[in-house]
């Protein structure tokens, strides 16, 4: 157990160990053993370095293997379209609510479906389904997809295993005893695909608590000591950590083994190992062994960020509270503090490059929610271990349900506290700065720094941090006009565009591209309306079915609430497009055509169409030409927002509009969009090009050179970042990256 013993070799295996599974999953062929090779030739010649050389070359050979087996399953095989498949549901599938099932194909493995039906699907029940089959299209992790299920024929009497009828049973007991809040008592104690409230969702991750809201290596710690804590008392006390480890084990074994849980079983068996050895463990090397037998156990597992973020939270936790004890003494709530602190400073980075925020409140608010999860895990498990219709089951519910809605409560008014946390575009840079942070925290709190020298420390972190702000001016200025305001988002080679009324209303205009380069509305939006505390979309126009212009709207709409989507009513065939709104239809959001004449009203805000029309005798030939038009009115204020209209659409409305503050630029600023006749019609003062790096050469110098031509000022977002609007009753201002320029409004 020498590597358990001392964490710099257990760190370095495992970081050698995923280096190589990584190789093997993510590159061809010839680079996979081109590296192979070399790792091969490395571990006979390189002396002291060829240990972890033929560590990284066994992970490259498992690696390979994880991504042949993977080859094989049916969420890989399966094609992407209409699809009839016949399954064995291993657990309930209620309506709307994604259920795991064993397809009778050719092929291995589970697969997701989710159905409409009212009536809940049991386990054990084998079904012949027809519906269509929508794979994920992500290459960095295993194969999954979804099926939608239109149309149910039951094949066969139900037979279910007693893990099927267990399941069955446990799901009927939170149905009946939890209501609407049993989706996230699946989530939460059974790591099912339950349906939680995105809003509260987003809530929980604002506040820093989304940890509570999955399977986690803290849940799994809470169910070993709650078992710990009863035997103590017992004259089983001595094999207390033997029957806890047991538990554990086959409760992740239940609920399908996620990585985090995974983890967590796996750091039970050694931590009761070594204690029945009396054995002193590092922290950081036995964090190491269990995230490198994780691997081990699920090579894909080297891509899971759960349970890299539990990883990360053990290390932050444990190191911060040893210090806190050695420099603080062991007091109880120190080290609670010190843990929180910990865990947070060591995820940022991963929260960083993949949420593209980060929660500051977390670490007060943790101080109070992880004792109340604590409280509430006992009793809501005990309560689906009893009948429900007992009473002591429906106390126990109540008890639970009580802790649980302390716990919202808690995350809903941590979100709204001001500053609540910092949102950004996620990536390597933001990444990089929290790794920063870590460097000077460990700088500050690093071993044998007493209560003194850590403050100097902070004093010297506090005044680079203040002058390094001030010298990148990088801090974003979150704006809070009462009028209206307009936002133009960067986000890249396609549109969106956000509308707020003056009474806190949202509009959001198109929603950027989803590609692979990156989801807008994920990168972009959604970190936009969490910074600014948007909750809910009053309306969500699509200018047309392009994926520049539609492809962010699934991520919106999983953070924030929807209450309609508008799009031009023209035959579209862009299968992602036509998935998109039988995925609004699946999620309760209704979709509604327009056209001419058509408006929408917020607030004082009026969206007139004036285009498309059917009677026009383009209609129908081009998605582009056939982009929503929209005419915004507000008061004095008017723009045009033109989505990819280009000259047909503007001769068509030739005469039809008088002069506008705004127009937001056709087509990216294509040299067919823009033309002098309309710019001659409509004469905006600025203009906004919402463009991003492209080979299509936009912004053309043909439409730049006829809007200079018409002394309009222009903006553009991928110069310009994300062009800010601000109406007032005389006058408007545009806010770019280069600075602001006020314009008056025209004579009512």
């Amino acid at each position: 157990m020498t590597l358990v013993r001392r964490p710099t070799p257990a760190l370095l295996g495992l970081a050698a160990f995923a280096a190589g599974v990584a190789v093997g999953l993510f590159t061809d062929a010839p680079v996979r053993w081109g590296i192979a090779g070399s790792l091969l030739l490395g571990s006979v010649v390189l002396g002291r370095v060829r240990v972890w050389a033929l560590i990284a070359l066994i992970g490259v050979g498992h690696g390979a293997a994880g991504r042949f087996r993977e080859a094989s399953r049916c969420a890989a095989v399966l094609p992407r379209g209409p699809l009839e498949l016949t399954v064995r549901l291993v657990e309930p599938a209620a309506r709307d609510r994604p259920a795991r099932a064993i397809p009778s194909a050719p092929c291995t493995g589970l697969i997701t479906i989710r159905q409409r039906a009212r009536d809940t699907l049991w386990a054990g029940t084998v079904l012949r389904l027809e519906g269509r089959w929508a794979p994920r299209d992500d290459r960095w992790h295993s194969a999954d997809g979804i099926l939608i299920v239109g149309q149910i024929t039951e094949s066969g009497r139900p037979s279910p295993t007693w893990s099927e009828q267990l399941r069955n049973r446990l799901a009927s007991t939170i149905d009946r005893l939890y209501g609407p809040r049993a989706g996230m008592i699946e989530a939460l104690v059974l790591g099912g695909r339950g349906t939680i409230d995105p809003i509260l969702s987003q809530a929980f991750a604002r506040a820093g608590l989304v940890h509570l809201l999955s399977i986690s290596g803290f849940h799994v710690g809470l169910v070993w000591a709650w078992v710990l804590i009863l035997l103590g008392p017992t004259r089983f006390r001595r094999v207390a950590p033997v029957v806890a480890t047991g538990i554990v084990v086959c409760y992740v074994g239940f609920i399908g083994m996620p990585a985090p849980a995974t983890r967590a079983a796996m750091l039970a068996i050694l931590s009761a190992v070594e204690v029945r050895r009396q054995r002193a463990v590092a922290p950081g090397a036995l964090a190491a062994i269990v995230a490198w037998l994780v691997v081990v156990a699920d090579p894909w597992a080297v891509t899971d960020l759960g349970g890299w973020l539990s990883v990360s939270a053990l290390w932050g936790a444990t190191v911060a509270t040893r210090w806190s004890d050695r420099a603080l003494g062991k007091g109880g709530w120190v080290a609670v503090v010190a843990s929180s602190v910990g865990a947070t400073v060591a995820t940022a980075p991963l929260t960083a490059l993949t949420f593209g925020s980060a929660s500051l409140i977390g670490i007060a608010l943790n101080l109070v929610a992880i004792p109340l999860a604590a409280v509430a895990l006992p009793p809501v498990l005990l309560s689906l271990l009893v009948p429900p219709s007992t009473m002591v089951a429906q106390a126990l519910a109540a008890g639970g349900g009580v802790a649980l809605g302390a716990l919202e409560l808690l995350a809903v008014n941590g979100a709204k506290v001001p500053g609540a946390a910092l949102t950004f575009e996620p990536g390597l840079g933001p990444a990089a700065l929290a790794g920063l942070v870590i460097a000077a925290f460990v700088w500050v709190f690093g071993r044998g720094n007493r209560p003194g020298e850590v403050t100097r420390r902070l004093g010297w972190s506090a005044a680079c941090l203040a002058v390094g702000t001030w010298v990148a001016g990088s801090v974003p200025r979150i704006h809070g006009a009462a009028g209206l305001t307009l936002d133009f988002l960067s986000v890249g080679q396609g549109d969106a565009a956000l509308i707020k009324t003056s009474r806190g209303h949202w509009i959001l205009v198109d929603a950027g591209p989803s590609d692979d380069r990156g989801d807008a509305g994920r990168r972009f939006i959604v970190p936009f309306l969490v910074g600014h505390g948007v909750r809910e979309l009053s309306a969500v126009l699509l200018s047309h079915a392009h994926r520049d212009h539609f492809g962010g709207l699934p991520s919106v709409v999983e953070a924030v609430r929807v209450d309609a989507v508008y799009e031009p009513g023209v035959a579209a065939t862009d299968q992602h497009y036509l998935d998109l709104l039988d995925r609004l239809e699946d999620q309760g959001v209704a979709w509604h055509p327009l056209q001419v004449g058509d408006s929408l009203v917020v607030d004082e805000v009026r969206l007139a169409v004036v285009h498309p029309d059917p009677k026009w005798e383009g209609f129908g030939e081009d998605l582009n030409e056939n982009s929503l038009v929209i005419h915004l009115v507000a008061g004095r204020f008017d723009a045009i927002l033109s989505g990819d209209a280009g000259f047909a659409a503007e001769s068509r409305l030739a005469q039809q509009l008088g002069p506008v503050e705004l127009l937001k630029v056709g087509h990216h600023g294509s040299r067919t969009a823009t033309s002098a006749a309309w710019l001659a019609q409509i004469r905006p003062a600025v203009a906004v090009i919402s463009v991003g790096s492209n080979g299509y050469g936009h912004p053309s110098a043909e439409a730049l050179g006829r809007l200079e031509a018409a002394g309009v000022a222009v903006w553009r977002t991928d110069q310009a970042g994300t062009v800010h609007v601000e109406v007032g009753p005389a006058s408007f201002s545009v806010e770019g990256r280069d600075g602001t320029r006020i314009f008056p409004l025209s004579q009512p």
